[in-house]
């Protein structure tokens, strides 16, 4: 597992994180699309009916669990910053 202390090493983890889960956003469109892609059109409705579901509960935790932390983590990454400038320009 790589370290993530140094924030170079984290907005690469995030860079990675989000390219990941940009299949999600693919699969979905994939799954949705009229006419179907090819790689869904050969399951069962019921199949693409779960798999349709369980996409949207993925995106629904990204989005409420994931991001809300990632973006808490970044608000908190830069008042760490914006403090470390104050006392910068101070002296």
């Amino acid at each position: 597992m790589t370290s993530l202390d140094s924030p170079a090493t984290y907005v690469q983890g995030l860079r990675r994180l989000f390219d990941f889960a940009q299949l999600l956003d693919e699969h979905q469109q994939a799954v949705t699309s009229q006419p179907l892609a090819p790689a869904y059109a050969s399951f069962s409705p019921d199949i693409r009916v779960a798999v349709e579901s369980r996409l949207k509960r993925l995106s629904e935790f990204f989005a409420t669990v994931v991001l809300t932390f990632v973006v808490r983590d970044l608000s908190q990454l830069l008042d760490k910053y914006a403090k470390k400038c104050e006392k910068w320009l101070a002296e």
